[in-house]
């Protein structure tokens, strides 16, 4: 696996820009947007992540929108380095802000908005907490950001109607965010899984906990089995790193927490004390103890509402 991730590295392409991210080609259709580890800021315009694009026969289909109109104007610049085809679709991969807070630039653009119905509410419940956040990070470039929710929403599987290369939109039950989705693209046999995968940097465990974020992650292993993985955090990579980075925590996470219960603890805070998380002391954030303690809380907190 990791002999075909070094072909795929020898094609790709960075393409300069002051666009706050990198610009990456995985194929002539298939491109990365890989931004920064660390938080949001007025420089990255809250691209803290991961993103891409698709270019089909007719059209360009986005993959998540941006952290704020300014941002989604980036994202377009990016694109239009490489492709005048008009913006058709935007999919958003879950709820968190930098997925879809640029939506309505997009749709101003003619482009039609996909999410899982399970996104959708989860950006409609969390929407003016999110503004807010992100209004507070970004500063002044935030100016002129209004919400737009998704025109088509789907259960689970959505085949995009891309001319030129097969692609759909998976739901498997969630990640980091409760509406978490994958686009797959099985002819070149790529996955961006927005948030369900984060490598280089340690991810969080939000309070829906870590089992379907672990199902997630073992049906991306064991189902779509990608060779290359455009992932919500950090550069793209392979299945390995996806699943060392990602799957081996969450985990990891889950076997001490249930060691610690079956050891007596008997609430969450208790559960949660004193795990040894130093196997992944590699990863970005990592130092930040109330992160881990964090993650550890909530994985301990899903636990015991699951006896």
């Amino acid at each position: 696996m990791q002999k075909i991730l070094l072909l795929f590295v020898g094609l790709l392409l960075t393409l300069s820009n002051a666009l706050a991210f990198e610009t990456v080609q995985i194929n002539p259709r298939v491109y990365a947007l890989v931004g920064e580890l660390g938080q949001r800021s007025p420089e990255n315009l809250g691209h803290n992540m991961t993103s891409g694009f698709i270019i089909g026969d007719d059209g360009v289909a986005v993959i998540d929108s941006g952290a704020c109109r300014a941002g989604a104007e980036r994202i377009h610049a990016a694109i239009r380095k490489v492709s005048d085809k008009p913006i058709r679709w935007v999919i958003n991969t879950g709820g968190q802000d930098h997925r879809w807070l640029g939506n309505a630039y997009f749709r101003q653009q003619g482009a039609t908005v996909i999410a899982s119905a399970t996104a959708s509410a989860d950006m409609h419940e969390r929407s003016a907490e999110q503004i807010i956040q992100a209004e507070q990070l970004i500063g002044e470039d935030f100016a002129g950001t209004e919400p737009a929710y998704p025109d088509q929403t789907f259960d689970e599987r959505l085949r995009l109607p891309l001319a030129g290369i097969e692609a759909e939109v998976i739901f498997t039950g969630g990640g980091h965010t409760p509406g978490d989705s994958i686009v797959w693209l099985p002819g070149d046999k790529i996955a961006f899984t927005g948030d369900l995968v984060y490598v280089q940097r340690l991810l969080g465990v939000r309070d829906n906990g870590a089992t379907a974020w672990i199902n997630s992650l073992e049906y991306l292993r064991d189902s779509l089995q990608p060779l290359v993985v455009i992932p919500g955090h950090g550069h793209v990579t392979d299945l390995n790193e996806a699943l060392r980075d990602s799957y081996d925590y969450l985990v990891h996470l889950r076997n001490t927490v249930q060691q610690q219960i079956d050891e007596g603890a008997f609430d969450p805070v208790e559960a949660s004390q004193g795990l040894d998380q130093s196997r992944f002391s590699y990863l970005e954030n990592y130092d930040d103890l109330r992160f881990r303690s964090i993650n550890a809380l909530n994985v301990a907190e899903e636990l015991f509402r699951d006896q």
